[in-house]
């Protein structure tokens, strides 16, 4: 029984850490969509890229049980992917607002530009993208038992949110 309350004290006591890798697109703002791109393994730097999502932002500030949800619709066929000197051209799906690269075939693990192009809001508003330069990104959260269940209402410590580059500067 020792044993036991020894173990459960210890884990209670115990920190763990978070680490999550996406992309993010540099200097673009809108007030309209927000873009953003996912790994296909979130919690490994060096998992390929899994797809770019447009995101409506009106989606973040409804009240989901009585708004609708927003859609996005990508209106180019195929969007061009330059990464390490290579360009790819990736098939959309119809009234989709993701591009999905790793179903494909293509495999991307470093930074890349993006040339989406226009999409359309379901208020059919027009939105053309501009070229975007994407960039690996990197969140570490600490989680401590203890520490969590005295700070309610704050159960995380962020560590560090940037781009792994700068998160490799720092580190030295």
């Amino acid at each position: 029984m020792k044993k036991l309350l020894i173990l459960i004290i210890l884990l209670f006591l115990t920190a763990c850490t978070n680490i999550e890798y996406t992309y993010s697109p540099e200097n673009y703002k809108s007030n309209n969509i927000s873009i953003s791109a996912s790994l296909e393994e979130f919690d490994n730097e060096n998992s390929p890229l899994s797809y770019i999502w447009i995101y409506d932002l009106r989606n973040h500030f409804r009240n989901r049980e009585k708004e609708p949800y927003y859609n996005v619709k990508i209106l180019s066929s195929t969007v061009k992917i330059n990464s390490n000197g290579k360009e790819y051209t990736i098939r959309t799906e119809p009234n989709s607002d993701h591009i999905y690269i790793y179903k494909q075939g293509v495999i991307i693990t470093g930074d890349f530009t993006a040339y989406i192009g226009k999409v359309q809001l379901d208020n059919g508003k027009i939105i053309d993208i501009p070229p975007l330069k994407f960039k690996k990104n990197v969140l570490i959260e600490k989680y401590n038992g203890l520490d969590d269940a005295f700070s309610k209402g704050v159960p995380r410590k962020e560590i560090f949110n940037g781009t792994v580059e700068d998160y490799k500067k720092q580190k030295k």
